[in-house]
């Protein structure tokens, strides 16, 4: 059994913590989910591995907790802790493993790997991101599944091939703050929405919280630079839109 999980750089995000219900905690955002996907399998044992080399990821002590104790395996082509969301994708990736193996809807697994990533501070939307794929995922409404509310806003990415570059390694907490500009970002995108559109607006927002990227038609989230069209220089990993959400195989 594998488990397939795509990744999820966010553009714009406003993140929404209820102390007294963490299950309607999350971010209104905008987000592409994107190939690679991740790929996970799941087994009996203990702990998570990450191309082959042990980690400690916050979120597990509260996935084992809540679906109990198993080991997960993941291969990724990008790499942990830069800003593609895979703290998101490997606790989703658990979740959903846990659900073939174990008597659990896929609502209350999904719903277990996204207050992981709310709690561990890990992130606060890239899991509902990822469970639903499809490319731009707009979070109407901060909130586990079944308590937020997405959209996914189809648009024509033939003409944009995206890019992506890490460039260094930064935790998530570093970009979990308010930031008002945001709800205004999101809203001037839905009036005009476009690949082009969601670059500009990405970068407005970015910028706002001192993150900035020195290349045209680009945005830095964290520690990744993210870009449409073919870069001039410098390495770059490539990306497609994922046409799908996560999933099991």
């Amino acid at each position: 059994m594998e488990i397939k999980v795509p990744i999820s750089i966010s553009g714009i995000w406003y993140p929404l913590v209820d102390s007294e219900n963490l299950m309607e905690s999350g971010s209104v955002g905008l987000a592409l989910t994107l190939e690679p996907y991740i790929t996970a399998e799941i087994r009996g044992g203990s702990g998570m591995e990450f191309n082959g080399i042990e980690i400690k990821l916050p979120n597990y002590e509260i996935l084992k907790k809540k679906l109990g104790e198993y080991r997960l395996s993941v291969y990724s082509e990008v790499p942990l802790g830069y800003g593609y969301g895979l703290s998101g994708a490997i606790s989703l990736a658990y979740a959903l493993g846990v659900k073939e193996l174990a008597p659990i809807s896929e609502k209350d697994a999904v719903n277990v790997a996204h207050l992981s990533d709310v709690i561990a501070g890990n992130g606060l939307g890239d899991v509902i991101a990822q469970y639903y794929g499809g490319g731009l995922v707009y979070r109407k409404k901060a909130g586990g599944l079944g308590y937020g509310e997405v959209e996914i806003i189809n648009m024509d990415w033939s003409q944009y091939p995206i890019f992506s570059q890490p460039i260094s390694h930064l935790p998530t907490k570093s970009i979990i703050k308010r930031s008002e500009i945001a709800l205004k970002l999101i809203d001037e995108f839905l009036k005009n929405p476009s690949p082009l559109k969601f670059i500009e607006v990405a970068q407005k927002f970015t910028s706002s919280l001192g993150f900035n990227s020195e290349y045209p038609y680009s945005y830095r989230k964290k520690g990744i630079i993210v870009k449409i069209f073919d870069p001039e220089y410098g390495v770059w990993i490539k990306h497609k839109i994922a046409s799908r959400g996560a999933y099991v195989i």
